[in-house]
């Protein structure tokens, strides 16, 4: 699979007129370089990132603190010494109106996760991540479909859970073969999805809505791929991510596949009560995040992420 920077590095060029002010994450999470190590530490932690400006008392940028930093600082025993005696002085920067053809060269150039992005008078007012360069990039292709609240609840956190994966989890698995010969059996991957979730102690609102989408996933693969797939799913306490792909004819245009009624199920599918064009919308009505990644001849990848909502508890 293709690293996110050959992703980028490929599609970048067709989107010139973006600029970083369009794709930033703002407000930042930051600590002051006055503050201990052992708060920044605790803010990474809880926070499940892995760099924060540092900041005076006026929001001017005076560094940045890594979890490196901090590994530094445990190996040494510093975590009651300031911010300001590990962090990293000489930080480079972004502004919002520079082009994304210029952030993605700064990515390149020095290998930094993250970019602060600073006013005129060096106030941090975002941060731009390479995660955040894909997720504009793929919306503006039209094969990005987000509604996150929680991302906007818990502002400047980064969530690292694209493709590829930018970081490692121990999470447990379930994983299915759907078989594409016997329509009859269209469904049989939801179900079985929805009794390990179950005896994971999942709520059961949850568990249907997780479901019903990947029962949608499943029936597309058995209805349009003509070939084999495979849903595949990662669960922790409070989040479930659903993979569901293909290897057959793809998808030729996203955006009309996404429109509600619109269906190419032949007339046979039909009869079984299959194909009335709700399949792709109800999975985005269903996720919190969902991403199609699909073109003619090339298959189908579809990712879906779940978070446990209050009333689902």
């Amino acid at each position: 699979m293709e690293s996110v920077d050959d992703l980028i590095r490929k599609i970048q060029p067709y989107f010139s007129e973006l600029s970083v002010g369009d794709l930033m994450s703002s407000p930042v999470v930051t600590v002051r370089e006055d503050q201990r190590i052992n708060e920044a530490k605790e803010l990474l932690r809880t926070r499940r990132i892995s760099g924060l400006p540092v900041i005076d008392d006026g929001g001017r940028l005076k560094g940045i603190i890594s979890i490196e930093d901090i590994i530094h600082a445990l190996e040494n025993n510093m975590l009651n010494s300031n911010v300001s005696e590990i962090m990293t002085k000489n930080v480079v920067c972004l502004t919002k109106d520079e082009k994304i053809m210029d952030a993605f060269k700064k990515f390149e150039m020095y290998g930094y996760g993250r970019f602060p992005v600073v006013d005129e008078n060096k106030n941090v007012i975002g941060i731009v991540t390479k995660y955040d360069l894909m997720i504009a990039l793929l919306a503006k292709l039209s094969v990005l479909y987000v509604h996150d609240a929680r991302r906007e609840q818990f502002v400047g956190v980064e969530i690292y859970r694209s493709i590829p994966k930018n970081v490692k989890i121990v999470r447990e698995e379930f994983e299915f073969q759907i078989d594409y010969k016997d329509i009859s059996m269209a469904g049989t991957g939801a179900s079985e999805l929805k009794k390990f979730l179950i005896s994971k102690n999942f709520p059961p609102k949850f568990v249907k809505r997780v479901a019903i989408a990947t029962y949608e996933a499943e029936t597309n693969v058995v209805i349009h791929s003509n070939s084999t797939g495979r849903i595949k799913a990662y669960i922790e306490p409070e989040f479930v991510e659903v993979r569901v792909n293909d290897n057959g004819k793809g998808i030729e245009n996203i955006d009309l596949a996404m429109k509600e009624g619109f269906s190419t199920a032949p007339d046979y599918v039909r009869e079984y009560g299959f194909g009335a064009g709700m399949g792709l919308a109800n999975m985005k009505r269903c996720a919190d995040r969902m991403v199609i990644l699909s073109s003619k001849g090339n298959g189908v990848f579809v990712e879906m992420h779940f978070w446990r909502h209050e009333d689902e508890n």
